[in-house]
């Protein structure tokens, strides 16, 4: 945690989610510093989501269009979702 915020200063019922707020703030900037080269590419990232995208595009369209969805048509928007979350902080981070 950085030295230089005084928790005292903060409101008592803002600081530890101050606390939390540095706490993370750190640990990105640590893993950032030191991480390890991405698995693949940009391009690689994209190609990769292509689907996941589309998929979550036509789910999208078919709820406009008064569809409901399913719960196994959740689940797989979910999956995407996570799909797209976890190669998008591969590459972006």
């Amino acid at each position: 945690m950085r030295a230089d915020i005084d928790l005292a200063s903060v409101d008592p019922e803002r600081r530890a989610a101050v606390a939390i707020d540095l706490i993370t703030d750190d640990r990105t900037r640590w893993a950032r510093q030191n991480r390890r080269p991405a698995a693949f590419s940009a391009r690689q990232a994209l190609a990769a989501l292509q689907f996941e995208a589309f998929l979550i595009w036509t789910a999208a369209h078919n709820v406009v269009n008064g569809v409901v969805l399913t719960p196994q048509d959740l689940a797989r928007v979910t999956l995407a979702q996570r799909r797209i979350d976890a190669i998008a902080d591969e590459v972006a981070s």
